[in-house]
């Protein structure tokens, strides 16, 4: 039955994480009892976790979105392994004898405690807090103990309680920039070399202290991550097959206008959905819009929410930061003549930081065969510099590509095969933009050669309709009172908003599922899921 045809319970604008688990969740709660429809701008759910075969490695998964979750995040972890029970495996990331290239010179990591043998001109204290055998990327959490020495010693709950009441000099913490306190106790120096080896220019940000000093100490040790062996968009599209087999209605190529008030026939106050391609309006009892930051602020402003001086005051609550990452596929490992074989190396070159990702060991290497994968991942200012190298996508000039017959069979492991398969051929990256990505993990690992590249994929999320890959909080803002606030920005209007953009886990695919449950339990009233125990289940918790 198509969306014409009546009246909708709850219209969900947005297929990412959160809408189609949002979705997943309303018509799952109480079969039958909800007519429910998601509307999708492009052609696949999944959002910004985007997962990609090359056609070169057909056993091997690519994440060109978000890639992982962590043993602490309760919701995600839950619904992957407690619920969907989904085959993962740990990711090994930081090894001692991955490289670390700064200012023209390199280090193993292992070397990067020894002050005398970094290329930075350290105080004597910071120096001294690395010769102690202290990871020269814990300098910024360092620095903020020397100026609330309290967070040192607490963690999870008890830490943001915390960090939402502490004041320096007299002013809210939440009303600092982190960079600002940083420069407070600690050197420009020190806080390069910590950015650097971080990987992430956005975690030295000067966005809101609050939630930025959270990312350095809500870890206890011992943390794991974790990748999903049939890739992370795996976990949308087998929700949207349940959705779907629940009586949810999926519509693809829907980008949404605008939306505005309507009164229904009982009386009752309920949405009008306009749509870009010109069809009939689509009348809801209520709309949750589980989009990014960006995408709602190109809505048209009309009717109640978008024409509220508040509700766009809520909405640039946040920032949104660019993401960048390419997949560069070799016939062989050519890394490992360096010495490395796992986990990731650093740069301060505009490659930042590269992951070991792939190495199919079983097969004989060929001059156009790929029996090697490696990730580049950059974000904030080094974004631009990839954009300068990229064409139009109709002047897109890519590398001939040769693929065996057996490369070219489809796995039947995977049932989402095909879709993974033209994931990676929509994403193809243009060769400029390769052939500089070369040039930069070449000067990175120290090498005077390496085979050209045989294939690659690549995603800059500040492209429309994202506009950025996640998002955090601006100074000023108390977010943990915004994020319950923004799922229903105006009272008594059924119009409600989650993702990962205003959540306090931001970043994180678990950031989307927290505001999604606060929408849920709070303006729906659903239960807590009973996959999740009840303590961490708790909406906004």
């Amino acid at each position: 039955m198509g969306v014409e045809s009546g009246i909708l319970d709850v219209a969900i604008v947005g297929g990412g994480i959160s809408g189609i688990y949002a979705a997943w969740r309303l018509v799952s709660s109480q079969p039958g009892k909800r007519r429910v429809a998601l509307f999708e701008g492009s052609q696949r759910v999944g959002g910004r976790l985007l997962s990609a075969t090359p056609p070169g490695m057909p056993g091997t998964v690519c994440e060109i979105g978000g890639m992982r979750y962590v043993s602490s995040q309760t919701l995600v972890r839950s619904l992957i392994e407690n619920k969907l029970n989904l085959p993962r495996h740990e990711q090994i990331v930081d090894m001692p004898q991955n490289i670390a290239h700064m200012r023209g010179r390199h280090l193993r990591t292992s070397e990067t405690t020894d002050p005398s043998r970094l290329p930075y001109k350290l105080q004597w204290i910071e120096k001294s807090y690395l010769e102690a055998k202290n990871d020269p990327s814990s300098l910024m959490g360092w620095a903020i103990t020397q100026i609330l020495p309290e967070v040192a010693n607490l963690n999870g709950t008890a830490l943001h309680q915390f960090l939402q009441s502490a004041d320096v000099d007299g002013v809210p913490l939440y009303h600092h920039g982190f960079w600002n306190l940083l420069a407070r106790a600690m050197s420009s120096e020190a806080y390069q070399l910590s950015k650097t080896l971080i990987g992430y220019d956005c975690l030295g940000n000067n966005a809101n202290a609050v939630d930025l000093t959270t990312c350095y100490f809500d870890f206890t040790p011992g943390v794991k991550y974790y990748l999903l062996d049939g890739g992370y968009e795996t976990v949308p599209w087998i929700l949207e097959e349940e959705f779907r087999n629940a009586g949810g209605e999926v519509n693809y190529h829907s980008w949404l206008e605008a939306f505005d008030k309507v009164t229904l026939e009982d009386g009752s106050i309920g949405v009008s959905l306009h749509f870009t391609d010109g069809r009939p309006a689509v009348t809801a009892r209520s709309v949750v819009l589980a989009m990014p930051q960006h995408s709602i602020r190109r809505l048209r402003a009309v009717g109640p929410v978008l024409e509220s001086s508040k509700v766009q005051r809520l909405l640039g609550s946040v920032q949104p930061i660019a993401l960048y990452k390419m997949f560069i596929g070799y016939n062989y490992p050519w890394w490992e003549k360096a010495g490395v074989t796992q986990g990731r190396s650093f740069t301060d070159l505009p490659v930042r930081q590269c992951y070991y990702w792939a190495n199919n060991q079983t097969s004989t290497p060929g001059p156009n065969s790929t029996n090697a994968m490696i990730m580049v991942y950059d974000d904030s200012t080094n974004v631009d510099f990839w954009g300068g190298l990229r064409m139009s996508p109709a002047k897109r000039v890519h590398f001939e590509r040769k693929t065996s017959a057996a490369a070219a069979q489809v796995s039947t492991k995977n049932p989402f095969e095909a879709r993974l398969r033209q994931n990676w051929q929509e994403h193809e990256a243009p060769k400029l933009l390769v052939q500089e990505t070369h040039r930069q993990l070449m000067a990175l690992h120290n090498v005077q050669y390496a085979p050209d590249p045989v294939e690659a994929a690549y995603a800059d999320w500040s492209d429309e309709p994202y506009g950025g890959a996640v998002h955090l909080w601006n100074r000023g803002y108390k977010s943990w009172e915004l994020v319950d606030e923004i799922t229903q920005p105006v009272r008594d209007f059924p119009c409600y908003i989650c993702g990962e953009a205003f959540s306090t886990n931001q970043t994180w695919a678990e950031g989307a599922l927290q505001t999604a449950e606060i929408v849920l339990q709070k303006r729906f009233g659903l239960d807590a899921p009973a996959w999740v125990t009840q303590a961490t289940a708790k909406a906004g918790a």
